[in-house]
C-alpha cells in the first residue's frame, strides 16, 4: 500500500499541487515567524517599521502575484498542449513535471498565502514592534525570492512546450531509465537457482501495462515463507488476464499479496521500462514524416538521439541498487525496441531518400558499437529489411541505388563483424 501511495504521489499531475501545499505550509510558517522573536529578544529592541510601508509591500506582492499566478498556469497549460501536439501526447508529464515550472508556480501562490496572511495578521494588531522588523525582513526575503525566481521563470517559458526542448525532456528521462537497467538488467533480482515441480504460478487477473514492480515487499514475502520467487514479466509488457506474473517455490496464500505487488495502469512509464523512452522518440519522429508536416530534419535529429542512447555503455555514476537475494527475473530482449522503434521510421519514411541514409547510418553505428549483442543484431537484421523496403518506395533507381551502396559500405563485414 506504502508502494503505490509514494508511486501516485511521485506522479507528475500530483506533483504541481504537492510542491504548492508544501510551499504554502512554509509561507504560513514564514509569517508566523514574526509573532516569536519577542520570544528571543528583549522588547522593542529592532528599529521601529510603519504599519503603512509594511502594508504597502504586502499589498504589492498580493496584487501581483494572484495575476502571475493566474498568468503562469495559463502558459503552463498552453505549454502541456503545444507538447502533445508538436511532439507527442506521450510526451505530456514529462512537460508537466519539470522542475522550474512547478517550483515557480508554487512560489508565486505561496508567496500570494504569504501576503494575506501577513496583511490579516497586521489589521489584528497581532505583531509588536519586534514582529513587525521581523516580519519586515521575511517579507523582504520573500519578495527577493520571488523576484528571482520570476527571472529564472521567464527563461523557462521562452523553452517550454517547444519541440526541442520536449525532445530533450524525452531524451534525459529515457538515458536515466536505460543506463538504470544496463547497471543492472535484473532491477536487483540476485537469485540465479531454478523452482521446483511444485512451484505455484501467480496470474494477473487484470489488465494494463505493468509499470512498476515493488521488489521489497516480494523479498519480504519470500523470506517470511522462506521460499523464492520467480518474476515472469517485465515492466512495459501489455497485461492481460490470463498473464503470468510470477512463480512462488511452495504454495500458499499469498496469491493476492504478490499480485498486488505488480502495478498496471492505462500507460506506459518512463521509471522502470528502459524501452519506454526510445519508443516515445520514434513517436515524434513518426509524427515529422507526413507531408502535411514536411520536417525530414526532426527525424534525424531524433534518430541521432536514438543511437546515442543506445550506444552509449553503462557509466559507474549511478547508486547501487538494493539486492534481492530470494528473487529472479525473467531476462529483457532488448533488441525489440530496435523493430519496435525504428520500423515506423523507416515505413513512414521510406520514400526520403536523407531519411533513409540517416537511418542506415545510425543502424550502422548501434551494430558496431551497442554494449548489447541483441541491439548489435537486430541492427544489422532491420537494416537489410529496410533497404528491402527502400527499393519499393524509391522509384528513381539512382537514389536507391546511392542508399544500397551507402548499406554496403557501412555494414562490412569483414571489417567489423564478428
Amino acid at each position: 500500500m506504502f508502494y503505490r501511495v509514494l508511486l501516485y504521489l511521485k506522479q507528475p499531475s500530483n506533483r504541481l499541487w504537492i510542491s504548492t501545499i508544501l510551499s504554502v505550509f512554509w509561507a504560513i510558517l514564514f509569517a508566523f515567524v514574526a509573532k516569536l522573536s519577542n520570544l528571543f529578544f528583549p522588547p522593542e529592541i529592532f528599529p521601529k517599521i510603519e504599519l503603512s510601508t509594511l502594508e504597502s509591500l504586502l499589498n504589492v506582492i498580493a496584487s501581483t502575484m494572484f495575476a502571475v499566478s493566474t498568468f503562469s498556469l495559463s502558459i503552463m497549460v498552453s505549454a502541456f498542449s503545444s507538447a502533445a501536439n508538436g511532439a507527442t501526447p506521450r510526451a505530456t508529464n514529462l512537460v508537466i513535471d519539470d522542475k522550474t515550472s512547478r517550483r515557480a508556480v508554487s512560489s508565486f501562490i505561496s508567496a500570494f498565502i504569504y501576503s494575506i496572511i501577513a496583511k490579516t495578521a497586521l489589521g489584528m494588531e497581532f505583531f509588536g514592534q519586534n514582529g513587525r522588523f521581523v516580519l519586515f525582513i521575511t517579507t523582504l526575503a520573500v519578495l527577493s525570492y520571488v523576484i528571482f525566481t520570476l527571472i529564472k521563470w521567464i527563461y523557462v517559458l521562452s523553452h517550454l512546450g517547444r519541440l526541442g526542448n520536449t525532445i530533450d525532456k524525452i531524451y534525459d528521462s529515457s538515458e536515466k531509465s536505460l543506463q538504470n537497467y544496463r547497471a543492472d538488467p535484473s532491477l536487483g533480482a540476485t537469485w540465479k537457482g531454478t523452482l521446483g515441480l511444485q512451484a505455484e504460478s501467480i496470474y494477473a487477473q487484470d489488465t494494463g501495462y505493468l509499470t512498476h514492480i515493488d521488489f521489497a515487499q516480494l523479498q519480504k514475502i519470500a523470506q517470511q515463507l522462506s521460499t523464492y520467487i520467480h518474476i515472469a514479466i517485465r515492466p512495459g509488457e501489455l497485461i492481460m488476464p490470463d498473464t503470468l506474473l510470477a512463480k512462488i517455490d511452495c504454495v500458499s496464500d499469498k496469491a493476492n499479496t504478490i499480485r498486488e505487488c505488480f502495478i498496471l495502469d492505462k500507460d506506459r512509464g518512463f521509471d522502470q521500462d528502459p524501452l519506454w523512452g526510445i519508443i516515445v522518440l520514434s513517436e515524434v519522429a513518426q509524427r515529422a514524416l507526413p507531408p502535411s508536416a514536411n520536417d525530414p530534419g526532426t527525424t534525424i535529429k531524433v534518430m541521432m538521439h536514438m543511437m546515442k542512447l543506445l550506444v552509449t555503455p553503462h557509466t559507474n555514476n549511478h547508486p547501487q541498487r538494493k539486492h534481492y537475494d530470494r528473487l529472479s527475473i525473467v531476462d529483457l530482449n532488448i533488441g525489440k525496441i530496435i523493430s519496435h522503434s525504428f520500423s515506423p521510421i523507416a515505413r513512414d519514411g521510406g520514400a526520403i531518400m536523407e531519411v533513409g541514409i540517416t537511418l542506415q547510418k545510425v543502424l550502422a553505428s548501434i551494430w558496431r558499437n551497442a554494449p548489447e549483442i541483441e541491439l548489435r543484431e537486430a541492427a544489422i537484421i532491420a537494416a537489410e529489411n529496410y533497404l528491402k523496403r527502400a527499393e519499393t518506395y524509391l522509384t528513381f533507381k539512382e537514389d536507391y541505388d546511392l542508399l544500397r551502396q551507402k548499406h554496403l559500405t557501412l555494414f562490412n563485414k569483414t571489417k567489423y563483424f564478428n
